[in-house]
């Protein structure tokens, strides 16, 4: 079985070769584009964290997700968020499989408000009542942002996707 979101040429032509009479079953949108607003902020690259500290803080939210690109960034926001008295966790692909588990049992429990994430959780986990996505860094690719931003306005909720861009973050926005 191969479940997601968006599926490129390149899996549905691998689904043919290494399977059997493959069925794909597709379901209408989960996200209702109604109900998520899409908004950005152009900053300079030195702004972004003091910006999102103040979305974070001023913004009526429920659990929010931050997405960056790599794990060095994750970790940079999470621990600068930290310090700025914000609760936040970081998962990314460094973490191991079990400390990935537990922080996603944290943020669904809502004991922690903020997780900042590279796009391991963008897809395939199981993350409810998310309020806010944030990309602090947009991806490369706009199935990557169209995985990311689909973790809000779910079941018929309504949502918010933030972006904040800065000069380095121009080409791939352009994509989107």
């Amino acid at each position: 079985l191969l479940f997601s979101a968006t599926i490129s040429s390149d899996i549905k032509g691998l689904a043919r070769r290494q399977m059997q009479d493959p069925v794909e079953v597709a379901v209408t949108n989960q996200v209702d584009p109604s109900k998520l607003k899409q908004v950005y902020y152009d900053v300079s690259k030195n702004m972004k964290l003091s910006l999102l500290t103040h979305l974070l803080k001023h913004e009526q939210s429920g659990l929010v997700i931050v997405f960056c690109n790599t794990r060095r960034t994750t970790d940079f926001v999470v621990k600068n968020l930290q310090s700025n008295k914000v609760s936040a966790i970081a998962i990314h692909g460094g973490l191991t499989q079990n400390k990935r588990a537990k922080t996603i049992e944290l943020f669904n429990d809502a004991k922690a408000g903020v997780l900042i994430c590279t796009d391991v959780a963008s897809r395939g986990m199981h993350i409810d009542n998310v309020s806010h996505v944030y990309n602090y860094e947009i991806p490369k690719d706009p199935k990557d942002y169209v995985h990311r931003i689909g973790r809000t306005a779910r079941a018929g909720g309504a949502g918010k996707a933030i972006n904040l861009l800065s000069d380095y973050d121009h080409d791939n926005f352009s994509r989107v």
